[in-house]
């Protein structure tokens, strides 16, 4: 060990002499240069002699006569160079008074150009309220999550268990595209338009209409393009939309319906309400069997359905109230609710009523869900709908 130590320190020192004479053997050849640059321009005999005997000679005799060439700076370092220059003999001349009120005339310069620059900033930004609708729902969910955590606690004080429950929503999706909105219209009209009158290509190409033809430069409307069809278009608005029918698929084409039905499975004291199918999920069932077999259940097993995950998409906790019959209850403390997107499946099937177990069923957009849940249960409950579909 004693001797890779001395092998490794005597290494160490000839690796350090070695770049210190390295260093010093660049340096001596980059002032040799320099020297030898002068010297060609002009430069007196003894600045010659001075070359020859190396850098000892010249650090000794010639530092105070001779000038390195330095790399040219840029145009901005040479103004910043010579205005931190004026600067410096200007403040040499002036007093301390003098310097203090420049320096503060200089901070209230500053600071009304960043008012003035505020203030132009207003005329550019509108200034509306950001992030409306992400704090109305943290608002509502961070009390939701804090009133889960309670009952959590609650029921592992008491030392009851949860019973599991499977809702579904069968979802299905719109026929048509939506309508298109104002902002929208005006930005296709803008944008027909330079596609029309915006563009001139050479006349070799052929592209670009004669000016004497009447086709030149002509946008269809959209009337005179359905006009145009060898077909008659459907309607976007159905006789269900008109008469009010709420039982059949064929209606509110432009956005999604969801299946809801009124049933009195969950125990509620009120009866029947309106509610998702829902079922308790059995011991060893997976909760994807117990969605399916919720809607069999509830409206028949003739829906087509098509689930796109095997995990739910909320949850949601009920807790039992004293008044719930014992047999209902039993010694849960409550209910944890898994809910279920599926969609329905438009190879055919629909509710049969003949095996349906529910009071009534509806297809439903998201408002009128929200609507009549808000009406049965009041507004917590309707928010919870309103943010799950």
């Amino acid at each position: 060990l004693r001797h890779n130590d001395a092998v490794a320190n005597t290494t160490l020192h000839h690796q350090k002499a070695y770049n210190s004479t390295t260093m010093s053997m660049c340096f001596r050849q980059a002032v040799r240069r320099t020297l030898l640059c002068t010297a060609s321009a002009g430069s007196s005999s003894s600045t010659k002699q001075a070359i020859k005997f190396g850098t000892h000679h010249v650090h000794n005799n010639l530092a105070a006569s001779t000038t390195i060439l330095q790399r040219d700076f840029s145009a901005a370092a040479k103004k910043k160079q010579a205005n931190n220059g004026n600067n410096n003999n200007k403040a040499k001349e002036l007093t301390y008074q003098e310097r203090k009120e420049a320096e503060k005339k200089l901070r209230r310069e500053t600071y009304e150009q960043k008012q003035t620059r505020l203030e132009r900033l207003k005329t550019r930004r509108d200034h509306s309220p950001k992030d409306v609708k992400r704090t109305l729902f943290r608002s509502w969910w961070d009390k939701e999550m804090m009133y889960h955590n309670k009952l959590q606690r609650m029921a592992k004080k008491e030392g009851k268990p949860w019973r599991v429950r499977v809702a579904v929503m069968v979802e299905r999706l719109p026929v048509v595209t939506p309508d298109v909105e104002e902002w929208e219209q005006d930005y296709n009209d803008l944008r027909d338009f330079l596609e029309t009158f915006g563009k001139e290509y050479p006349a070799e190409t052929g592209f670009m209409f004669a000016p004497d033809k009447s086709e030149d430069h002509v946008v269809e409307s959209d009337e005179d393009m359905i006009a145009g069809l060898p077909f008659t278009p459907a309607p976007r608005e159905t006789e269900a939309d008109a008469s009010g029918d709420v039982k059949t698929l064929d209606r509110q084409l432009k956005t999604r319906l969801y299946l809801t039905i009124k049933s009195d499975t969950e125990g509620n004291l009120s009866g029947p309400r309106w509610t998702l199918p829902s079922t308790i999920a059995e011991t060893n069932e997976s909760l994807l069997a117990a969605a399916e077999r919720a809607v069999s259940d509830s409206v028949g097993s003739d829906l087509k359905l098509w689930c796109p995950s095997n995990a739910p998409m909320a949850v949601n906790m009920r807790v039992y109230n004293d008044k719930l019959p014992e047999s209902f209850r039993e010694n849960y403390f409550g209910e944890k609710i898994f809910y279920y997107r599926v969609q329905y499946d438009n190879t055919g099937g629909d509710v049969d009523e003949a095996a349906m177990k529910a009071d009534d069923y509806a297809w439903l957009t998201r408002e009128e869900v929200v609507d009549r849940i808000e009406e049965e249960r009041g507004k917590h409950q309707a928010k919870f709908f309103h943010y799950m579909l």
